[in-house]
């Protein structure tokens, strides 16, 4: 166990600096490719959205893929629909039920979105071999294994995954 160790050898208080630095480049490289409005985790939805094609998408869908609760994701998806990123359509039979899909505007969005990422991780990784990215993620996932149980560990490995987009 390690003890009295500056602040810079410990792993959470590095985690969260890469992952701001991340979002803080990601943010400027998607508004430079005109992505203005978007916050991260209306990216995230959208790439759900896109990598989730041609499958019905509802509310319920995102909730539990990124453990928000009902209110929040009813007020994301309210602003994203008016902003026109995404749809909600009826279900016959369910008048309650609304199915999610992505508008033009929401798929050039997410496209641009992933080009964006796409870069940043290339920034990311740049000077790294791919025996370094892969020992990378391969410690990042026995961490995730430590801090998060089994049963939970399934849906964690939903978050933030690159295929998603953003």
């Amino acid at each position: 166990m390690r003890h009295l160790e500056t602040p810079d050898r410990y792993l959470g208080p590095r985690i969260k600096f890469l992952y701001h630095a991340f979002n803080r480049k990601f943010m400027e490289t998607a508004r430079a490719n005109g992505v203005e409005e978007l916050t991260s985790m209306h990216g995230r939805i959208l790439g759900y959205l896109y990598w989730s094609r041609p499958k019905d998408v509802y509310q319920k869908d995102i909730e539990e893929h990124f453990n928000i609760t009902r209110s929040s994701v009813a007020g994301i998806v309210k602003l994203m629909e008016q902003k026109g990123y995404i749809l909600r359509q009826s279900v016959q039979g369910d008048a309650r039920l609304k199915k999610l899909s992505l508008t033009d505007l929401g798929t050039r969005a997410c496209e641009q979105s992933m080009e964006a990422f796409h870069h940043v991780e290339g920034l990311a990784i740049r000077g790294l071999s791919p025996e370094q990215v892969e020992t990378f993620l391969s410690l990042c996932d026995a961490i995730q294994t430590n801090l998060i149980p089994q049963k939970e560990c399934a849906h964690a490995k939903n978050h933030s995954v690159p295929s998603q987009g953003v």
